[in-house]
């Protein structure tokens, strides 16, 4: 049999991780939440530009300057797509909690 203080000890010990952990997912999910406003956001500061660049691109089609631009562009545009799905996911599933 445990003696009561080695008991209590680790009943402490437990509560105390478990809070710690808490804090952990607590400020996790004000980081999911934090990005994925943010990435929200970006359509509106940014989207001016990327249309002008296509527009840019279109007007100078021979131009490798511009072609890679538009590539460039194209990329980030899918990887930032790709990014804006997984944190709205991410924070959907986490909401509930």
């Amino acid at each position: 049999m445990a003696k009561f203080t080695e008991t209590k000890a680790t009943l402490d010990d437990i509560a105390t991780r478990s809070e710690a952990n808490r804090k952990r997912l607590e400020s996790a999910i004000q980081l999911i939440a934090t990005a994925e406003a943010d990435l929200a956001a970006m359509p509106t500061v940014y989207g001016a530009f990327v249309t002008q660049l296509n527009t840019d691109a279109a007007a100078s089609p021979n131009d490798a300057a511009w072609t890679n631009a538009k590539a460039e562009k194209d990329q980030i545009v899918a990887d930032f797509q790709a990014l804006k799905i997984r944190a709205t996911a991410l924070a959907t599933a986490v909401a509930g909690g």
